[in-house]
């Protein structure tokens, strides 16, 4: 309660907004300090309750029609409200709302949006005639042109002062308001700093983490690459054995032939000749063995641009002898494709895997007529290179898993379960194809595309 005693006349104050959610709340804020509270909607209204004698006038200045400077302007020429204290409501966006407010007649600013405090602070003083200035001698009409527009203020010096000090008032609180606002944006800075250094760390940690990991996995890779370099070895030595096996009965054969044909007296220069050249002949063919089985095995430093026709050729070369003692046979179908690009030696062993499992399906089910059949294709902008077996095709309760590391149906000892794991691995990471398997009609079909 503002009121001087329990027993004295609540003050009237008369609100001018047009705004109706502005003015309810400005009329409950008062009516909950014992005012008694009279509401007009727009200047017109606020004229015809002056009659109603109030003591106060509180109105915004931005509203359709009459603004807040006109009615105060009336108010001040009107009979009954020319000693009325007006309080204007206002941005204070332009310095010539002060100037307005001195040619009006204005009592106070507030700002909007008001602090309650302040708002009632000015209500209480004016009401109680608290004015910090008293009224002076009057200066006379002073004459202000700002901005190319005119004005002509009459207010005493007391007058001036006291608006004045209203506009440092609100200055003063619009201040706090900002360091306030300065206060919570420094601490929320500081709490972003925080959170920035925690994240970093986090993040830092995270990558640390995943680096190991990522090191781990390139180690793993390289015992499962070797693994798989040791698997392919014991199968190429199988392979060599078999191409050598033939050729060395051979020469062993022409040995014993030269000696019985001394013996028996059918020596002659021209059949040394002859035997010798063919002895010289399936030794070179083992010398190339040799070297074949060398280059296979030697890692390609760096990639280079290679023929996949002649990689197909001299993988089945180095398988001939083996596939054949398995009486596999087979077909190869090479189309013209433009070299493609990694590592040659790497993109063979892909072929022997592929090959191999092959050949060992076929064994293992017994398959009459066993075959493989290999084509060399190109296909839009990309070299296709498809093996197929009539094997029967995988089963399809693992067609999903043929590819994962250590996965195989092998019997113990006869495999390793990482070749077709570091096919696939050479053919996408570092040929960036595809490698795939399906099952067709008579058996299964693996699928390269680079």
């Amino acid at each position: 309660m503002n009121q001087s005693s329990a027993t004295a006349v609540p003050h009237r104050i008369l609100i001018v907004d047009d705004s109706p959610t502005q003015a309810k709340l400005l009329e409950q804020m008062l009516a909950e300090q014992g005012y008694r509270v009279i509401v007009a909607r727009n200047g017109d209204e606020a004229l015809e309750a002056l009659p109603q004698m109030p003591d106060l006038v509180i109105s915004d200045i931005l509203m359709p029609g009459m603004d807040g400077f006109e009615l105060c302007r009336r108010i001040r020429e009107s009979k009954t409200g020319g000693e009325t204290p007006i309080i204007l409501l206002t941005h204070l966006n332009d310095p010539a709302d002060v100037l307005h407010s001195l040619e009006v007649g204005a009592n106070y600013f507030v700002s909007k949006p008001y602090s309650k405090k302040l708002l009632l602070s000015h209500i209480s003083a004016v009401l109680n005639g608290e004015r910090v200035c008293r009224q002076g001698d009057n200066d006379g009409e002073v004459a202000v042109s700002y901005r190319g527009k005119n004005y002509r203020v009459q207010a005493d010096c007391a007058h001036t002062i006291e608006l004045l000090l209203a506009t440092y008032e609100m200055a003063a609180e619009k201040n706090q308001e900002l360091l306030g606002a300065k206060a919570s944006l420094s601490s929320l800075n500081r709490e972003l700093e925080q959170r920035v250094v925690e994240r970093t760390a986090a993040l830092t940690q995270e990558t640390a983490e995943r680096l190991q990991a990522m090191d781990e996995l390139r180690k793993k890779d390289e015992v499962l690459m070797q693994q798989s370099r040791q698997a392919a070895m014991g199968e190429m030595i199988g392979n060599i054995a078999h191409q050598w096996r033939q050729p060395l009965n051979a020469v062993g054969l022409l040995v014993q032939d030269l000696t019985l044909s001394y013996e028996y007296g059918n020596f002659s220069r021209e059949y040394l000749e002859t035997s010798t050249g063919k002895i010289m002949q399936m030794v070179r063919h083992m010398s190339q063995t040799i070297d074949d089985f060398r280059n296979f095995f030697t890692p390609d430093r760096e990639k280079s641009a290679f023929e996949l026709k002649k990689v197909v050729r001299r993988t089945l070369a180095l398988m001939e002898g083996s596939l054949a003692d398995k009486g596999i046979q087979v077909e190869v179908s090479d189309g013209d494709v433009p070299p493609i690009f990694g590592h040659p030696n790497e993109f063979s062993q892909v072929l022997l895997n592929i090959i191999n499992n092959a050949a060992d399906a076929l064994c293992e089910k017994r398959i009459p007529g066993p075959k493989i059949k290999v084509i060399v294709a190109r296909e839009r902008e990309k070299s296709v290179i498809t093996i197929a077996d009539n094997a029967g095709g995988i089963p399809a309760n693992i067609m999903g898993r043929i590819f994962e590391p250590y996965f195989t149906t092998k019997e113990q000892g006869k495999g390793t379960g990482i070749g077709l794991f570091m096919a696939k691995n050479i053919v996408e990471k570092s040929m960036n194809g595809s490698l795939s398997a399906r099952n067709t009609g008579n058996g299964a079909e693996f699928r390269i595309e680079v």
